[in-house]
């Protein structure tokens, strides 16, 4: 396993000072308009603490008597509220850090999201925060269903329970959408991270998946400051089973430039978060009600043992819906066993017909007694979950009457008791089923899911997520080995493009096998045999020219000293043209090799927030006309590189396609090893590599062309 992948990155002090935020026995609010509105939703909590509040001119805010200030604090506070303008806002903090503050959560605008005018400010916030567990700055607030500590401004929707999904989002409006959705979601904490000037996503992740009160984490992110304490933090969650499931916004152009103005976080290509997130286990979905169907799903469901479902409703045009998305996730709909068709057929009417989905028809609709048999016969066949997909009527309709909706229920619950397996219950509208039978649902052991393509991506999503758990408990921490990307530190202003003649004996030196070819002076290509024994390739041979053909700088299939001679001369006149400031005096001249079965280009992109990045592609025209490349996160293993490549839609290329040879994807993956061993062994100064093309034939590769970009390396 990668050192450190397993530990907790919080210090005791601020894992102590974290504990007092989440569950204070004293809470201060400091400031005026901001501490009233918040004051005001407290007060119809059930939180059994102290309750302070600083004002010097005020006597009380909300019914809760003043004191003028920090100093006057009857004890030190586990919970602060501070909502005063940015530089109080370091003062203030300064002051609580003094009075052994616990958690200050910080309401002020005008730091890092404020670009240049604010970075001295946000250095002063950082330092001024010390051990404490501070939330913000450019924060909205703090939902505690645990404790019921809350620093909210705004009325919230009550819980029956204390635990289930964490939330942590860098946006304060959509943590107040999230709170207030009518999905029966249960929650244990909301955090509105704004800026994350002291706390940052890997904190929260760290701190939260100890909590027994946490059943997941949900993240509304907009991008990550810290991709190593990130991936650490979220292994650390994978190997307690704690799903870490995220929304993220900024993935188009617009988004992405949205995003970088609201909270100054780097937002980088999308690729690259796909990478990390599916190195890690995390959970992708793609909306904000997929986003909690998920969190819903991960807070109440039993493990799923595969994707294989069976559905059950009264209508075809349901069941067919039901087939559709059940197959656009990825989810199976085996059919039942003859001996299921022989059980259930005597239950239905004349016309019925026993499959999956199973269409038990309007004539049964409530019918407990006789759809709990059917139900129950269908599970207990070769499925991992059921699914009943009917809607409840709306709440305040006339029509009221839901006794046969509850009977349905009743025989699902039954049907999942006696084959032991989870059971869903879904609606085709996303409210389709109302807050009281949700809860009802929740009783008898269903999960109920808003919205038929919602219900059947998140299923889905469970049953990859519980697939990943049964893997790692097989293999262990091993398989958590080289998880963690690469952290880089920064590098030197000056760049050295590597000429390929060097760049090629650089990767050959770490296993790539590359052409055999010769630095060559034009005096001695003029020196050359008349003929050669096979047709050859000339290359200009430069630092300063690393698109060799945009300077006319590539002949192809000479065959002997003159042509090679004449080829030489005429690239000299071409790079004078083209380049005037190159004095070319080298060219590199390799034998021309054999059509390949394929060609790849492999690459690594140095990105200032994922570290070394592999991309992966199908070369020639399919990267631009396909866009067919897949990224990894260095390091990466054999198993994620065979990955990507079988994830390339030239993949087939490889695997036979229209009678070509089947490749040995051995050397090939051992080719793209020896690049990334090259990138992991040169942290310090790689910008950039490229070996484009490398062509792919039944049993080896070769590098015929390979790029390297340099910097010196940082202080």
């Amino acid at each position: 396993m990668q050192s450190g992948a397993m530990d907790s990155r919080i210090s005791p002090a601020l894992r102590r000072n974290f504990q007092r935020l989440l569950a204070p026995a004293h809470m201060a609010f400091i400031g005026g308009t901001q501490v009233e509105y918040t004051l005001n939703t407290l007060r119809l909590q059930n939180y059994a603490g102290v309750v302070e509040v600083v004002h010097p001119k005020r006597d009380s805010i909300a019914g809760y008597k003043c004191v003028p200030s920090i100093e006057d604090l009857s004890a030190s506070p586990d919970a602060v509220f501070l909502a005063v303008n940015a530089d109080a806002t370091i003062v203030a903090l300064n002051k609580l850090r003094a009075r052994d503050a616990g958690g200050v959560v910080c309401y002020a605008s005008g730091f890092s999201e404020i670009g240049e005018a604010g970075a001295q400010r946000s250095l002063d916030f950082v330092k001024a925060s010390g051990d404490m567990a501070v939330v913000g700055p450019n924060w909205y607030g703090l939902v505690n269903y645990v404790n019921h500590g809350s620093i909210w401004p705004a009325l919230y929707p009550p819980l029956s329970g204390t635990r289930g999904a964490a939330v942590i989002s860098q946006s304060g409006n959509v943590t107040g959408h999230i709170v207030s959705n009518g999905r029966s979601v249960p929650f244990s904490y909301l955090i509105s991270a704004g800026n994350q000037g002291v706390l940052g996503f890997e904190d929260y992740i760290d701190y939260l998946v100890d909590d027994p009160n946490v059943t997941c984490l949900g993240l509304f992110m907009e991008g990550i400051r810290d991709v190593a304490a990130f991936a650490q933090a979220c292994l650390r969650a994978r190997a307690k089973a704690i799903p870490v499931i995220v929304c993220r916004s900024g993935r188009s152009d617009l988004g992405a430039t949205m995003a970088a103005s609201h909270t100054s976080s780097l937002a980088g290509r999308n690729e690259y978060y796909e990478a990390l997130f599916n190195r890690l286990g995390v959970i992708q979905t793609d909306t904000v009600p997929e986003f909690l169907e998920m969190l819903k799903i991960a807070s109440l469901a039993d493990r799923i043992g595969g994707s294989r479902l069976t559905v059950f409703s009264s209508s075809g045009g349901d069941n067919g819906l039901a087939a559709d998305y059940c197959s656009f996730a990825g989810l199976d709909l085996p059919q039942p066993s003859a001996q299921q068709v022989g059980a259930i057929k005597p239950l239905l009417p004349d016309f019925g017909h026993v499959s999956n989905p199973l269409d038990f028809t309007a004539g049964y609709w409530g019918s407990e007694k006789l759809l709990t048999p059917m139900f129950t016969t269908m599970l207990s066949g070769d499925y991992d979950a059921g699914l009943l997909v009917i809607d409840y009527p709306p709440a305040g309709s006339a029509r009221t009457d839901t006794s046969a909706h509850e009977a349905m229920d009743r025989a699902l619950a039954a049907a999942g008791k006696a084959a032991g397996k989870p059971v869903f219950h879904a609606s085709v509208n996303t409210g389709g089923i109302t807050a009281e039978a949700s809860a009802q649902m929740i009783a008898q052991g269903i999960v109920p899911l808003q919205g038929l393509h919602d219900a059947a991506s998140v299923i889905a999503k469970w049953a990859q997520y519980c697939g990943l758990m049964r893997a790692d408990a097989k293999v262990g921490q091993a398989s958590f080995a080289g998880r963690v990307p690469y952290a880089l530190g920064e590098v030197g202003d000056t760049r050295r493009t590597v000429n390929e003649a060097e760049a090629k004996a650089r990767l050959e030196a770490y296993g790539l096998p590359v052409p055999v070819g010769q630095a060559l002076t034009l005096a001695q290509i003029s020196e050359l045999p008349e003929t050669f024994e096979g047709r050859m390739v000339l290359k200009v041979l430069h630092d300063d020219l690393p698109h060799k053909t945009e300077v006319g700088g590539v002949a192809l299939h000479l065959l002997g000293r003159e042509a090679a001679v004449t080829a030489a001369n005429q690239m000299l006149q071409n790079v004078a043209k083209q380049a005037p400031s190159v004095r070319l005096e080298n060219f590199l001249l390799e034998p021309m090799q054999p059509q390949p079965v394929a060609e790849l280009i492999v690459g690594i992109k140095r990105d200032p927030l994922f570290g070394m990045v592999l991309v992966v592609g199908g070369g020639g025209i399919f990267v631009e006309l396909l866009k067919d490349a897949a990224s990894l996160l260095l390091p990466a293993s054999r198993n994620d590189i065979e990955a990507a490549l079988r994830s390339l839609k030239s993949f087939a290329l490889l695997d036979g396609f229209r009678g070509r040879p089947q490749v040995n994807l051995t050397p090939v993956i051992d080719a793209i090893e020896a690049i990334t061993a090259y990138a992991g062994d040169h942290l310090d100064t790689l910008m950039e590599l490229d070996v484009n093309p490398l062509m792919v034939f039944e049993n080896g590769v070769v590098a015929v062309d390979a790029l390297i970009i340099e910097a010196t390396a940082g202080s």
